[in-house]
């Protein structure tokens, strides 16, 4: 391409303009403003290709007496000349459209201008077709050059990438604005970081729970211990890790979720953190944990005294009398509540972490064994019949609190019996086991769990409703009380989905390293 001086210095003053404006409609505009200064042209039109129809429609028309009914015109590719054009993605001058069979008369029957000649020129970026620039009639009169084809052609690969540009800033502010709304309007607080913990955004959520933001994360919270710290949430290896703020000097608590933001190469490019205030919930905890305490402790001293006087007296009266009777049933009552408020001391001590997890090698055998002879006497009772499964003598060794996992074994069984109320109650006590973890899991016969108590199971004193599984005495400690220990020992527990009558509850813990 042979370009004088004068036309380099019309198409850098081209690019300079173009460079100016990142607003797409100013660039269209702007484009066939320049497009008919570059070549004289008393008129130009610029088409842009919609992809979800194949057509292209007028977006920009300069000249002619009717722009606005031309705008709503649209041709299909290979409509036209400006359709051809698209269509093979080359360019092309017509000085007598007339003579041209491509030509779309009704263009110019709408428009009320007369078409004498043109050059149609594709814009195209990286070879994808954006639409196409026309410019109609030379001013002098005179037919439009091959070097008027070069120059706009020249000018059309800007103009291709101006509007490639403008349309991509365009759609990442939409994307930023419905961004920002969004989350201006969340209740919990949301804050955007970088990997040195700069602040790039957040919401008036967490505006009005943090105040006056600084500069990075480290210094908006300093006056918090957080759980774990932001250099050991950075280097978890999970994309998702939960942290607990605390306030140094006043009673503040925050949780929330720290969620890695990553590249296609899945290294770490930002940071959204997600939380909120839950200091209410926190005192409400706190109460409750305090009110349960005393009262397990302040009841324990008295059953004490029931169930052994009453067991001690009873022996002094006739195996038939009444007296007899009547003292049997309060050691009965004596040892059921003795049992609730055992179960409700194991809650609130596990709950408060007063309980220092001892972990070591275990055998899963040897668990049930003694869970067994701790349960013996309420199987008998109950008239329940526990199998253990021949695949828990090769069950392999776990890493755990003996004692705690005692305790969840225990709460299964005695769920897995008392909640039967058909006269034959089978338990099968089965291994359960991963590829890294292994536990045990406790199946019954009884009539099942409702698909809508399932979520619900695990929470504390939430018990299924007596039409399901009858009347039965406890308070809904039991799976909430292995819930906490399991989890303790980052763990996993839970239920398993089944369409047959009863149900299968398991747990899982770690293996110890094989050598």
């Amino acid at each position: 391409m042979n370009l004088t001086e004068q036309n380099l210095n019309l198409l850098l003053e081209a690019n300079r303009i173009l460079s100016s404006t990142l607003n797409p409609d100013e660039v269209l505009l702007k484009i066939m403003e320049l497009a008919t200064q570059i070549v004289s042209a008393e008129s130009a039109s610029l088409l842009l290709y919609e992809e979800k129809t194949n057509e292209l429609s007028f977006d920009v028309v300069i000249g002619g007496a009717q722009e606005q009914k031309i705008k709503q015109l649209k041709l299909k590719i290979g409509e036209g000349i400006a359709g051809w054009v698209a269509k093979e993605k080359k360019s092309l001058v017509v000085n007598n459209v007339s003579s041209d069979k491509r030509w779309a008369k009704h263009v110019d029957q709408l428009s009320e201008f007369k078409t004498n000649s043109l050059i149609a020129v594709p814009l195209l970026y990286k070879d994808k077709l954006l639409g196409v620039i026309e410019t109609i009639n030379r001013k002098d009169g005179k037919d439009f050059t091959d070097k008027d084809l070069e120059l706009l052609e020249a000018f059309s690969a800007q103009a291709a990438v101006s509007i490639e540009t403008s349309t991509l800033f365009s759609s990442l502010n939409t994307e930023k604005e419905k961004f920002e709304l969004i989350f201006s309007q969340m209740t919990d607080a949301a804050m955007f970081f970088d990997t040195d913990g700069d602040i790039i955004f957040c919401n008036n959520a967490c505006s009005s729970l943090i105040g006056l933001m600084k500069k990075n994360i480290f210094s908006t919270f300093k006056s918090f211990s957080i759980t774990p710290d932001f250099n050991t949430a950075f280097n978890d290896s999970n994309d998702t890790t939960t942290i607990n703020f605390s306030h140094k000097e006043r009673q503040l608590f925050f949780t929330g979720k720290l969620n890695r933001i990553l590249s296609e190469i899945r290294k770490p490019i930002g940071y959204m953190l997600l939380f909120r205030d839950v200091t209410e919930e926190r005192r409400e905890q706190l109460l409750k944990k305090n009110f349960l305490s005393l009262i397990s402790h302040k009841l324990k001293t008295p059953l004490v005294s029931i169930i052994g006087y009453s067991d001690i007296v009873s022996q002094k009266f006739d195996p038939a009398s009444e007296e007899k009777h009547f003292l049997d049933i309060i050691n009965q009552q004596g040892q059921h509540l003795d049992n609730l408020v055992n179960k409700l001391l194991d809650f609130t001590i596990i709950e408060s972490g007063q309980h220092k997890i001892e972990r070591r090698p275990v055998k899963l055998r040897e668990i049930v064994q003694k869970v067994m002879m701790k349960m013996q006497d309420y199987i008998y009772l109950n008239k329940a019949n526990v199998v253990i499964h021949p695949s828990l003598n090769e069950a392999p060794q776990i890493i755990a609190d003996e004692s705690m996992i005692i305790i969840v074994l225990k709460n299964l069984i005695e769920n897995a019996i008392k909640f039967n109320p058909g006269n034959q109650k089978n338990v099968t006590l089965e291994k359960y086991e991963n590829e890294s973890m292994a536990g045990i899991s406790v199946l019954d016969n009884g009539p099942g769990i409702p698909p809508e108590q399932k979520p619900k199971l695990f929470q504390e004193f939430f018990q299924i409703e007596e039409s399901f599984t009858g009347q039965v005495k406890g308070m809904g400690l039991g799976l909430a009380t292995c819930k906490l220990i399991v989890e303790a020992h980052k763990g996993k527990i839970g239920i398993e989905n089944s369409s047959q009558n009863g149900s299968k509850f398991f747990f899982l813990l770690e293996k110890t390293i094989s050598k």
